[in-house]
């Protein structure tokens, strides 16, 4: 018998074209726009190189895919506080993974490359805009509109990494920058599966223009976050540049005070993440109230 050559059938990726969607989105719209705007976006988005790269790896497995988007941002990664080989000890115990967002993106890939080393069933809890990046939409679960896939993910035990702000981070009313309030359903879900949390503190900060652009839909009380548009370049922008992140305590949910609420808990878990800005070998105090403001 002649040997047969097993054909792998690769899907084929299509790119974006901000054209065709403003079409879809609205055909009336989408031909008023002038062209001028439609070059300025693809531009801003960055839309050459996403298409070449995205098309390039579109066929990657989720760990590929990450190791390829470190590599070609170029991010050098460096570890602090408990360490990275730390979270080996982490292995059998199915934890949540939480931290700031001060990049709303790049960052959850360099986190989230470092553990799913580790942890292959790891799930991250992303924005739904996710699931149309092939390659980690099914290492994604989604807290909003999919929320069952998140509760599947926390009935298989499956460790979870999240970001409990939902948004990268702002200037506070203080002028410093930090992520807003920490949605206590992360405490909730851990408390109820008994899953310890991995605190993790990322460092950076998006750039000014981001912060103007905030600070302006909040005068005229835009609700429609219009940074967003700028966070594909705020990505590029860091190319080349480090990020630290310091691994804390994991917190164990079974420390908690039943009469202390699930909200004040995420307050605490979130001031305490700061806290590790500045002493990566800082130590969770179960008792200490959040002082840190909110907004």
């Amino acid at each position: 018998m002649s040997e047969e050559t097993a054909v792998v059938q690769q899907d084929v990726y299509t790119p974006i074209d901000i054209r065709l969607l403003a079409n879809k989105v609205s055909p009336v719209l989408g031909k008023l726009v002038p062209g001028f705007m439609y070059r300025h976006f693809e531009k801003l988005l960055h839309l050459e190189e996403l298409n070449q790269f995205f098309e390039q790896h579109y066929n990657d497995t989720p760990e590929q895919f990450l190791d390829a988007v470190v590599e070609y941002l170029d991010i050098k990664v460096i570890v602090e506080g408990k360490g990275e080989a730390y979270l080996d000890t982490l292995v059998d115990q199915k934890p949540m993974f939480a931290s700031n967002h001060p990049y709303g993106g790049p960052e959850a890939m360099v986190l989230f490359n470092i553990l799913i080393r580790r942890f292959p069933d790891c799930r991250l809890v992303a924005q739904s805009f996710l699931k149309f990046i092939k390659p980690v939409a099914s290492s994604c679960v989604f807290n909003k509109k999919d929320v069952r896939s998140l509760m599947q993910a926390i009935d298989q035990k499956r460790p979870l990494l999240i970001y409990p702000a939902g948004f990268c981070s702002r200037k506070l009313s203080f002028k410093d920058v930090f992520d807003y309030e920490w949605k206590h359903s992360f405490v909730k879900i851990a408390r109820k599966n008994n899953m310890p949390i991995q605190v993790f503190f990322t460092s950076g900060q998006l750039s000014n223009r981001m912060h103007r652009w905030t600070r302006f839909r909040k005068i005229f009380r835009i609700k429609f976050t219009i940074e967003t548009m700028y966070l594909v370049d705020e990505m590029y922008k860091m190319r080349g540049k480090e990020l630290r992140i310091v691994v804390g305590d994991t917190i164990d949910p079974a420390k908690f005070d039943p009469k202390v609420s699930h909200h004040e808990y995420a307050a605490r878990i979130r001031q305490y993440c700061y806290e590790l800005k500045n002493n990566p070998n800082a130590t969770f105090d179960y008792d200490k109230p959040a002082t840190l403001p909110l907004v």
